[in-house]
């Protein structure tokens, strides 16, 4: 609690980031098991939560990333692993956003699918989340 005091701007982001990345996993857990035990409303109001997390996560990451790159005196290889990070995770990042947006409307019914679709995208997630957070977070977290 008291080390916490301590911590740099950056080093609070990363914490924070990483207790969100654990909420994403967490709900992507309860969008699977909802689905799969028949509890659509559930499924919904899930993937609900998850892209209201997701968008205020990335729009987070994205907005500290450009000020990080514009107005910091972060060294050279941090410039170049955010510069990396946010050109390989544009794909990704689209295809996240708007698999949520479509299958989180009250419009779109959920199917067999969705289910295989969901399952396939938490992986990629999942990859990314792990690179991110041993990669760029770590880094990140250097920075003072």
């Amino acid at each position: 609690m008291l080390s916490s005091l301590f911590l740099s701007k950056n080093e609070k982001l990363v914490k924070k980031w990483k207790l969100e990345h654990q909420e994403i996993g967490n709900l992507a857990g309860k969008i699977i098991e909802s689905y799969e035990n028949n509890n659509l409303e559930d499924t919904k109001k899930y993937l609900n939560s998850l892209k209201d997390l997701v968008v205020e996560h990335l729009m987070q990451e994205d907005l500290t990333f450009h000020n990080l790159l514009k107005h910091s005196t972060i060294n050279i290889d941090t410039i170049e692993h955010i510069q990396d990070f946010r050109e390989t995770f544009k794909g990704t990042k689209t295809a996240l956003m708007n698999f949520i947006a479509k299958y989180a409307s009250a419009d779109t019914e959920l199917d067999d699918k969705f289910l295989i679709a969901f399952k396939g995208l938490v992986r990629l997630v999942v990859e990314r989340i792990n690179y991110e957070e041993s990669n760029l977070y770590d880094i990140l977290a250097k920075e003072k």
